[in-house]
């Protein structure tokens, strides 16, 4: 997806670590999509859902990701439905402290797009901001 392109649905979630060795976005990227059981579970309620109207999910979005630099990381997915783009991004910003933040972007092509999305977006935004504190946590007790 081009980022100047215009999406159907976009989030930003952020927080701030305290800590003074470099979190790269491989690291990060492995510790966000190291999921809990109760996100396995939604995961796997979402796919039984969607599975009769032919839509197409992933039992690992970990296998998505792509590296792009040290301190971004995208998982993105293309199909006849939808388009979503997750990027993960840290940042120094001095004092022993970075931010680390996770941004979707999403664009229909059709009503079962526009359907699927709205069974998964209440619990999207839910998983994010979790998975995102919990690995901040993680990061700086490590």
């Amino acid at each position: 997806m081009e980022l100047n392109e215009s999406f159907d649905y976009s989030d930003n979630y952020s927080e701030i670590v305290h800590d003074t060795q470099p979190i790269s976005a491989r690291k990060l990227a492995a510790r966000f999509f190291c999921a809990p059981q109760w996100v396995i579970a939604l995961m796997k309620f979402r796919n039984a859902v969607v599975k009769p109207f032919g839509l197409k999910t992933e039992d690992n979005l970990s296998d998505l990701v792509k590296i792009e630099s040290e301190n971004r990381a995208t998982l993105s997915k293309i199909d006849k439905h939808l388009d979503f783009n997750v990027t993960l991004m840290t940042e120094n910003i001095g004092n022993g402290n970075q931010c680390i933040s996770v941004s979707t972007k999403v664009r229909f092509h059709n009503g079962m797009g526009k359907f699927y999305f709205a069974i998964i977006k209440p619990f999207h935004g839910l998983i994010c901001k979790t998975r995102l504190k919990r690995v901040g946590k993680d990061l700086e007790l490590s």
